[in-house]
C-alpha cells in the first residue's frame, strides 16, 4: 500500500548540535528505506517539514516504520493512503455505469 505523509517538527531540537545530530540520522533513515522499498521519495518543503511516499503492506507496517525515523518523537504526520490514479478512475466507472 502506497502512502503520502507530510510531517512538520513540532518540537525543536535543543540545540543546533541536536538538530545536526536528527538530520544526519534522517539522512541515514531515508537511504536505508529507500534501499529497502518502503521509501519511494522524501522531500522537504522550502518552510519546513517535509514528504514521503511510502510503500508497506498495511498500516500497521507504516506505523511501525514511521516510528522508527529518527525525527518522529519531534514531528507531528499526516497520512493519506494512495491509489494509483487509473485504478480509481475504473473503480469509479464501474460504479457509475449502471447509473450512465
Amino acid at each position: 500500500m502506497k502512502y503520502l505523509v507530510t510531517g512538520h517538527q513540532v518540537i525543536p531540537g535543543a540545540g543546533h548540535s541536536d538538530q545536526v545530530m536528527y538530520l544526519k540520522a534522517g539522512k541515514a533513515w531515508v537511504q536505508k528505506n529507500k534501499d529497502n522499498g518502503s521509501l519511494e521519495a522524501a522531500y522537504s518543503f522550502a518552510d519546513g517539514g517535509g514528504v514521503f511516499i511510502m510503500d508497506t503492506c498495511d498500516h500497521a507496517s507504516l506505523t511501525r516504520l514511521l516510528l522508527t525515523f529518527p525525527l518522529s518523537p519531534l514531528t507531528e504526520f499526516s497520512v493519506k493512503p494512495l491509489l494509483e490514479f487509473d485504478e480509481n478512475a475504473d473503480i469509479i466507472i464501474d460504479m457509475m455505469q449502471p447509473f450512465t
